[in-house]
């Protein structure tokens, strides 16, 4: 994913100087990697209240992170609070995207994600893959997490969004029904 185009690199504003924060630390703090993965040596740590401007999304979840005085790195950005009016999304209940840019890139995640999901059924076909290892990859293949929101491909009835509140069956114009003929999978 590109970083964030709103602020220069580190979180910084441009030519004031002045930090450019966009989510609170919550909870219990929280931990930074150099990189996404929680296997290696965590590097830093960021108490409860600190100001931080995400730069960096990853669809698995993990976030990039910069906060005054201290160093940048990667953390799950599920244990971080939007500070209100700040998100790259609007408040709409659609939660449209404030961009083209936002939207294309929404559409090539899911696009992406489809077309992992349409090459396991395939393989499933083709008894390349075994029934229970195509669930688990077709699960994680058709999860597409995005800012504060989770997106889920279902065969049968294609796109569904969830907000935190309520799961809801999103028509995409791109969205050519089932894939392979939309049969059930048992």
């Amino acid at each position: 994913m590109k970083p964030d185009t709103k602020s220069s690199a580190g979180g910084w504003g441009g030519a004031t100087g002045e930090f450019d924060a966009s989510h609170t630390v919550s909870a219990w703090g929280v931990r930074l990697w150099n990189v996404p993965d929680a296997e290696q040596q965590p590097v830093a740590e960021l108490p409860v209240g600190t100001k931080v401007r995400v730069i960096e999304r990853r669809p698995d979840g993990w976030v990039r992170v910069a906060a005054r005085g201290r160093p940048s790195g990667w953390t799950d950005g599920r244990r971080l609070e939007e500070i209100p009016g700040t998100g790259p999304i609007g408040s709409t209940d659609a939660k449209s995207t404030d961009s083209p840019d936002d939207a294309e890139q929404l559409t090539a995640q899911l696009q992406a994600a489809l077309s992992t999901c349409s090459r396991l059924l395939e393989d499933l076909k083709a008894q390349r893959i075994d029934p229970d290892s195509f669930r688990v990859q077709v699960f994680r293949a058709g999860l597409v997490l995005r800012d504060e929101e989770a997106w889920m491909w279902d065969f049968a009835s294609g796109w569904h969004r969830y907000d935190g509140i309520g799961l809801h069956h999103m028509p995409l114009p791109t969205e050519g029904g089932p894939v392979a003929g939309g049969e059930e999978l048992s």
